[in-house]
């Protein structure tokens, strides 16, 4: 089934951005952590063995649907598909009795109820229920029989309660929401993900002369309004501070919704070495960025 294709972002429409206060909120395409399995075109999800397997097989399915892989089933799909998904998962559940000792009130005041006047402790019966699941998969690739992608994927739930005290729920319910979250989170593995984030603006004008601040200041409260207009004037600033760290940063934050992600990388590696702690985040994104728009245009070119 032919899936929406995430193609690389307009730089136009990026431009355009949406501001509100000091904030710009910026669209763009993050590469999947796992790069070399998200090229991949088609997938088929072959067995996975396990009391829960077809539901995780379902899980992974539905996680990966609205993504640009087309996904295949059947022996036809295991024949066509670029690449195939298998492995296992297992469950567990382990409860037992246990007791403890606990404060409690033994004896209260007879004129008034909510005040006790003696204090004790008490064995009480308890229980302690573990649930695991735990998934192990790979992808590999058909054409050469390369494992593109495998993952470990546990999940532990440690419950207890004693006498007095409600039971947590069925553990049937607890493995099918475990089972349902690591199906879907192979999407987040595999899949290369489009966000819209908001990212405040650098304020400091420390190092700046009176004039300098002032139209610095101007310029933050234009982005209310008029994003374009104060990228152009930090540029213009920033030839006159070429090593401010506010400056590097807020113009890195311009780039970055242009989508020019290489001059938005050099942007917060200018503002890092100025000192905006800011600068090491917005140049891990901007590289998260760049290898998106890498991808994207791979895959394009292979449609």
């Amino acid at each position: 089934m032919k899936k929406r294709i995430l193609g690389a972002i307009g730089v136009a429409a990026l431009a355009a951005g949406i501001a509100h206060a000091e904030i710009l909120e910026i669209t763009g395409e993050f590469a999947a952590p796992n790069r070399e399995a998200s090229l991949l075109r088609s997938i088929s999800i072959d067995r996975i063995d396990g009391q829960d397997g077809a539901a995780l097989e379902r899980a992974i399915e539905q996680g990966l649907s609205s993504t640009h892989f087309d996904l295949m089933g059947g022996r036809t799909g295991r024949s066509n598909a670029e690449g195939s998904l298998s492995g296992g998962v297992t469950t567990g559940v382990d409860e037992r009795p246990f007791k403890k000792n606990e404060k409690r009130c033994l004896e209260k005041d007879s004129a008034n109820q909510n005040k006790c006047v003696r204090e004790g402790y008490v064995e009480l019966r308890c229980r302690r229920r573990t649930i695991s699941v735990k998934a192990d998969l790979r992808l590999v690739r058909n054409r050469d029989g390369r494992i593109v992608y495998s993952a470990s994927k546990p999940f532990t739930q440690d419950t207890s309660w004693c006498e007095g005290q409600s039971a947590p729920g069925p553990v049937e319910e607890v493995i099918a929401d475990a089972v349902r979250s690591l199906g879907y989170s192979v999407r987040n593995d595999i899949a290369p993900t489009i966000s819209t984030y908001s990212i405040r603006v650098r304020e400091s004008d420390k190092g700046m002369s009176k004039e300098q601040s002032k139209r610095f200041k101007e310029l933050v409260k234009l982005t209310k309004r008029d994003v374009r207009g104060a990228c152009a004037g930090w540029a213009a600033l920033g030839n006159e501070l070429p090593h401010h760290p506010s400056l590097a940063f807020d113009l890195g934050l311009c780039a970055e919704q242009a989508g020019d992600y290489a001059r938005a990388l050099q942007y917060y590696h200018a503002a890092s070495r100025a000192g905006a702690s800011e600068g090491r985040e917005g140049a891990d994104r901007a590289v998260r960025l760049i290898a998106g728009k890498e991808d994207a245009a791979i895959r394009a070119r292979r449609r």
